[in-house]
């Protein structure tokens, strides 16, 4: 198991992460740098990080992202209409929540990831959604 964030990346780089791309939607300016850094190591394209559902689907027309990364709670607003609507364009979804108890219906298309998660957890989710966008 690699030990360093550095390792995480460098084998995730190696393990098809490398050229996707990826909207990041999170509203905590510390967490949303720190992911962002975490996945241009690993030679994924970013779209963002931005905070708002408005900002979000003006960089999907403008990107084409294939997946996206959404925290739940947006200063407040729930992000559950924009994970639909990333859905409905045929983005997979992978939702990071620190929230124990999340809508039934969200695990009918979206990956659920609850924080706090390891660098190793983001990664290895990354790359089986991606896997699974590769094979349809």
């Amino acid at each position: 198991m690699p030990s360093t964030e550095r390792e995480v990346a460098g084998n995730a780089a190696q393990s098809g992460l490398r050229g996707v791309r990826v909207l990041l939607v999170e509203d905590s300016w510390q967490v949303a740098d720190a992911l962002s850094l975490l996945l241009e190591k690993t030679g994924m394209i970013v779209s963002g990080p931005v905070a708002t559902v408005k900002e979000a689907q003006g960089l999907v027309a403008e990107h084409n992202p294939k997946l996206a990364i959404v925290d739940v709670n947006l200063k407040g607003e729930m992000a559950y209409a924009l994970m639909d609507w990333l859905h409905e364009r045929g983005i997979q979804v992978l939702v990071i929540s620190g929230y124990a108890d999340l809508p039934e219906s969200l695990g009918t298309f979206a990956t659920i990831l609850h924080k706090p998660f390891t660098a190793a957890a983001l990664l290895t989710t990354l790359r089986r959604m991606s896997q699974r966008q590769s094979n349809r």
